[in-house]
């Protein structure tokens, strides 16, 4: 996907995996700055651990307490956090105005901490769902001090009456849980088929499958859904406007994603 984008600009730069053990990635950020290297992304386990080894952050980074890309300079590393503009991006480019949008989120981990603090900074209102509904009030009570008020998002168990009745009225509904993931394609997350209206948009954070089960119900129930690749091009379209100053050529991208998932 990177690389499609740094052909279609005609650039002499080249994209490139490494595989870096947990202990040694502040050994391997600096190899890399001393090697030349304009930037990386960092992908889990290390989102946290390198947002500690920053010399600088963004506003998305501190508030998430995880950078996905790095920018060196000369003397220093800037962590960004790019997720929370690659699943913002797509909605806005859909026509979604999120002010005032009920949305809900299912899931508690990272991928949901990223997508709560993009919509509580948008001015929706978001209500948490989770399995475990200790793990959904912490993240809740993280993201309280996104709002003026001090007012976090409501969290609710999964299951429980408070959770079908947000999902029953939200605008927007959002799986940020692995369930529907390949190989386990037939899971879906702490939501009930019948909670789901047919005003409601769903997304979907998973892009293998391309529509997951989730998508499945919602499309039947005449639901617009979007699943995660969007969100996977647009992070890393402005991971490269970071690093290199250049407007990425998304069609190239988003081809180039999909045909690789294909073949995978």
């Amino acid at each position: 996907m990177q690389n499609a984008a740094l052909r279609a600009a005609g650039l002499d730069c080249a994209y490139v995996a490494f595989r870096v053990a947990p202990d040694q990635l502040e050994s391997a950020l600096g190899g890399l700055r001393a090697l030349g290297f304009v930037g990386a992304n960092l992908t889990i386990p290390h989102k946290e651990t390198g947002f500690r080894l920053m010399s600088e952050t963004s506003d998305e980074a501190k508030s998430l307490g995880a950078v996905n890309t790095v920018v060196f300079t000369e003397e220093r590393m800037v962590g960004h956090n790019t997720d929370v503009y690659g699943f913002l991006e797509p909605l806005r480019r859909d026509g979604v105005n999120l002010a005032g949008t009920r949305a809900v989120v299912l899931g508690a981990g990272g991928a949901a901490r990223g997508v709560v603090y993009g919509l509580l900074r948008e001015g929706a209102d978001v209500t948490i769902v989770n399995r475990n509904r200790e793990r959904a009030a912490l993240l809740a009570e993280s993201m309280a001090s996104v709002l003026p008020n001090g007012s976090g998002p409501a969290a609710y168990g999964a299951g429980s009456s408070d959770a079908a009745e947000a999902v029953r009225k939200c605008e927007l509904l959002v799986n940020a849980t692995a369930a529907g993931m390949a190989p386990n394609v037939d899971d879906l997350p702490p939501v009930e088929p019948e909670w789901i209206g047919p005003d409601t948009m769903v997304a979907d954070l998973i892009y293998r499958p391309p529509v997951t089960a989730l998508m499945r119900i919602a499309q039947d129930k005449g639901c617009r859904t979007m699943n995660g690749l969007p969100m996977l091009v647009h992070q890393g379209a402005e991971s490269l406007r970071l690093w290199l100053g250049i407007e990425p050529d998304l069609a190239a991208m988003e081809q180039a994603a999909a045909q690789a998932l294909a073949n995978s």
